[in-house]
């Protein structure tokens, strides 16, 4: 993999999987999951996780809010709860300045370049990745976005592996006999697989004790090994819920995670193992769009000025807030007609007041929510319906996506849809898919918001589980070929060795929507002439090979509408320098969950490749 260079990479000989370690970096909250490898062969379903306390709200979970909070010096301070409660109790003493918060940082990732319809159907470009790119915290303070990520995944290794030892778990396994998996959306961007697997590095696990999980994928491998007890209402419709794993039957994954949605079908095959039979969608669906409606909601009952003042001056009663809608969300459901009660902290009512010099009882009288909401003292309570339309927004997204997915043909006899993550923890959101797919069998797993952590663990034992996945984009490179008059446009016309030639043709490799089985491979080769002297130089520099992307089928030209540069590979020979006359063959795997690329030389020279997408 391309990047900035392991100076802790271990040796080129593969290591023994002696535990499994999968890191579950979430948009909102994170966790992680760990099995050894007997146990495995055993009872792959004996897996460990670990449970997370705060001292605030007095909770026990099995994910820590995904949160980095770092010292004035911009020294690592403290992750997860542990960081929530620190700021708060460092805002409550107005000694937070010069403190660094980030919080839900993950889904900046998600904005990374990627080709996409708007609402008028044109394409659209996202903020592309860069490897020196800077986030803002709270206060909008800048800090280098790598390190902060890799602050997170750092914290979470080492508290696994502390906990390992304080248990004298490890017996003789060294840090040799430890894999990492980390998990990724199946919607991400490789520079954003790439940008993950730099921070990784950077927090200290070897790139060669390291891959990436596709979320989806690894929660439907830990679900179809689950008896039927642990799957929600599952002696109702045990045999449905079994034969949605039976091999040669389809079914679907949904991921609701608090930052993305993934979406995937899947197939058991004869032999087993799962391949993919639609392409991965999905997008910034998940339980943070209840979060930003309930905000929006609270700006327009007592406006943005009041809100902003809230959240800047009473930074620990926000996060009270904020963590006290997200036990609501988890409860509400479809068919209570109680009104959701919610304390709001004080402070944004007396802010109010001095604002507005009228009490909150006053303004939600003059305010279309009238019908919808009482205020007293601490205390609003809203009407169970209006609350819903929280959801709406996020729901509809999720649902108008899967129908179009379920309209496809290869998905035709698909029954069984398994929904994981931690928003499939909100029964309201259950009893929607429910409601919009009667037809379907939904099926949740107990504890859904663990089955991409355990799921993950299950890949890193035996990641040739999934051999096949679906193209999401048809790469290619740039070439030349003999210009054809009327054909090609003469803005493309190009003369060597007195021959026209049509430059920016798109060469194609793999074709989006095109099944690619794991370990699959394709070639091109790239003819190179160093013999005249004006060059010589070049033969002491790599060679680098543009390759691009297109959400097209077919296209003609590198400069199409939807094409865009995917990134490049950078191929270095052995040698102090190139041979003056040589073909570069290069080889590429697009079937894993990350693009792999080696080089052969005619000459038989050794050479290496790797791809940066950054």
């Amino acid at each position: 993999m391309a990047g900035k260079g392991n100076p802790k990479k271990g040796g080129e000989q593969k290591r023994e999987k002696l535990l499994v370690a999968a890191i579950d970096f979430g948009s909102t909250y994170s966790g992680y999951a760990f099995s050894f490898k007997n146990d495995f062969q055993t009872n792959p379903l004996k897996i460990y996780t670990n449970n997370w306390s705060s001292e605030q709200s007095g909770g026990i979970s099995y994910k820590a809010p995904t949160t980095v909070l770092l010292n004035p010096d911009q020294t690592f301070h403290s992750f997860g709860y542990e960081a929530e409660d620190k700021y708060a109790e460092l805002t409550e003493a107005e000694e937070h300045e010069g403190w660094y918060y980030f919080s839900r940082f993950k889904m900046k990732l998600m904005n990374a370049l990627d080709i996409s319809k708007d609402q008028t159907g044109s394409d659209r470009l996202f903020t592309e990745l860069k490897r020196d790119m800077e986030i803002e915290d709270m206060d909008g303070k800048k800090m280098p976005y790598m390190t902060i990520i890799a602050h997170a995944i750092r914290y979470l290794k080492e508290h696994l592996l502390k906990q390992l030892k304080e248990k004298n778990l490890l017996g003789t396994i060294t840090a040799d006999g430890i894999f990492w998996v980390i998990t990724v959306p199946a919607i991400w961007t490789d520079s954003a697989k790439q940008f993950t697997r730099e921070a990784a590095i950077e927090a200290g696990i070897y790139d060669d004790q390291l891959m990436l999980a596709y979320e989806p994928e690894a929660a439907a491998l830990y679900c179809r090994l689950l008896p039927i007890d642990k799957f929600e209402s599952g002696g109702e419709h045990q045999e449905l819920v079994l034969r949605t794993f039976e091999r040669g039957k389809k079914f679907m994954v949904i991921d609701l995670g608090g930052g993305t949605v993934d979406i995937t079908a899947q197939e058991t095959t004869q032999k087993g193992e799962v391949k993919s039979i639609s392409e991965v969608c999905g997008g910034p669906w998940g339980g943070t769009r209840v979060d930003e409606e309930f905000l929006q909601f609270l700006i327009k009952l007592v406006g943005a000025e009041v809100l902003n003042e809230f959240k800047d001056d009473c930074r620990s009663d926000y996060l009270d807030l904020m963590r006290t809608l997200e036990v609501k969300k988890r409860k509400v459901d479809s068919h209570s007609n109680h009104p959701v009660q919610i304390r709001i902290p004080p402070p944004l009512f007396e802010i109010l007041e001095e604002k507005t010099e009228c009490k909150i009882s006053e303004i939600v009288k003059q305010s279309p929510y009238k019908t919808s909401l009482t205020c007293s003292n601490d205390k609003m309570k809203i009407n169970i319906s209006f609350f819903r339309t929280f959801f709406r927004n996020s729901l509809n997204d999720i649902i108008t996506h899967l129908k179009v997915i379920l309209q496809s043909p290869i998905c035709e006899g698909l029954l069984g849809m398994v929904v994981v993550g931690g928003y499939a923890e909100s029964p309201l959101v259950i009893d929607k898919l429910k409601k919009s797919f009667p037809g379907k069998r939904i099926i949740v797993p107990m504890e859904a918001g663990l089955a991409v952590a355990k799921g993950a663990v299950l890949y890193g034992h035996n990641p040739d589980i999934i051999c096949s996945r679906v193209c999401r984009y048809t790469y290619g490179d740039d070439v030349c070929k003999p210009f054809i008059e009327g054909e090609h446009p003469y803005s493309n016309l190009t003369v060597f060795d007195k021959e026209k030639y049509c430059k920016n043709i798109f060469q194609k490799f793999f074709e989006k929507g095109e099944k690619v089985s794991l370990g699959e491979r394709r070639t091109f080769t790239t003819e190179y002439d160093f013999r005249d002297k004006k060059r010589e130089y070049q033969r002491e520099e790599p060679l680098n090979i543009k390759v691009y992307v297109s959400k097209r089928k077919n296209p003609a030209f590198i400069y199409d509408v939807g094409c865009r540069v995917l990134g490049e590979i950078t191929v270095e020979c052995a040698k102090q320098k190139w041979p003056e006359e040589f073909t570069c063959t290069i080889e590429m795997e697009i079937g894993g969950t990350e693009i792999q690329v080696s080089a052969k030389m005619s000459t038989g020279d050794k050479a290496t490749a790797k791809f940066d997408f950054l």
